[in-house]
């Protein structure tokens, strides 16, 4: 199982040799298992990188992301033909039925609100989290009463303050939006790898967007990332770049995975897969992520 997550910031060339990822610097040269790597982010325009190591990252299994100007991921790099049944994975995608659709997306937006009543309940805010338990069991059928939106404005306003909204420029939401980015090019890693058409959402229909489904598929995991951000929130919080460093982490994150510990990106792993198992009648549910003590995941 691949674990190590590389973050790079300085002025580096970046190739493959004897199957290991070589970071090569003027003062040094660092080398890591090409099936030890779980995530590369590169965050330096000026990085030198080898075709053939973007390939081998992708062929081992590896997320690429790429930063912008800004330092915010703004790129992944996906695998264009991995999955051998990709024809038969779009076949279902297409003929999914409104009435499974429906209960899909009802499934995801309770899972949601329960992971966000967890998250308030972690810290000690236990009469906030009721409200969202039973908030999260009226969610009905496509969440046609729009509770995940109601469920929303309460959770931020309980876990950040009352004046916090997620539309303000805000250092919190800096690092909200950092975290997600990171969470959602793993899950459009995942899609891809497994043949699914990103673009074609269960709730998110957005014709501008590439990425529909994976903003489906984060939903239950934007709690944990927010439980984590919580966690580091201090008065000078900002999107330092040890603060990006702590979110890049994110991913070797412990968190409940149908009940069992996993790292967050196994948790992913895990989720999609079971997407495949509902889209071809295999199963009823995803296998859906929760919260648990914040912890980095210990590999054997």
């Amino acid at each position: 199982m691949s674990f190590i997550n590389v973050f790079i910031e300085s002025t580096c060339g970046m190739s493959v040799e004897n199957d290991k990822l070589v970071l090569k610097t003027a003062e040094k040269v660092v080398k890591y298992p090409m099936e030890d790597i779980n995530c590369v982010l590169i965050d330096n325009s000026k990085i030198n990188v080898s075709i053939y190591a973007l390939n081998r990252l992708c062929e081992s299994g590896a997320t690429v992301l790429v930063c912008d100007g800004k330092h915010l991921p703004a790129t992944v790099v996906l695998p264009f033909n991995s999955y051998y049944k990709k024809m038969n994975v779009l076949k279902e995608q297409f003929s999914l039925s409104k009435p499974k659709i429906k209960r899909l997306w009802q499934s995801i937006v309770r899972q949601k609100i329960k992971v966000q009543a967890e998250c308030l309940e972690m810290n000690g805010k236990k009469e906030q989290a009721e409200y969202l338990y039973a908030l999260s069991r009226s969610v009905l059928s496509g969440d046609s009463e729009n509770v995940e939106a109601r469920s929303a404005s309460y959770y931020f306003k309980a876990l950040f303050g009352k004046s916090f909204t997620r539309e303000e420029n805000h250092p919190i939401n800096a690092c909200l939006n950092y975290g997600y980015s990171i969470v959602r090019s793993l899950i459009c890693r995942h899609l891809s790898a497994r043949g699914f058409e990103c673009s074609l959402g269960v709730f998110h229909k957005n014709q501008f967007n590439n990425f529909n489904l994976a903003d489906d598929m984060i939903e239950p995991f934007r709690p944990i990332i927010d439980n984590y951000i919580f966690s580091l929130n201090k008065e000078n919080l900002t999107l330092s770049p040890e603060i990006k460093r702590k979110l890049f982490s994110i991913v070797n994150l412990d968190v409940l995975s149908g009940g069992e510990r996993h790292s967050l990106s196994n948790a992913v792993e895990r989720q999609v897969e079971s997407l495949l198992s509902v889209y071809s009648d295999k199963k009823e549910e995803l296998v859906f992520p929760s919260l648990c003590k914040i912890n980095m995941h210990e590999y054997e």
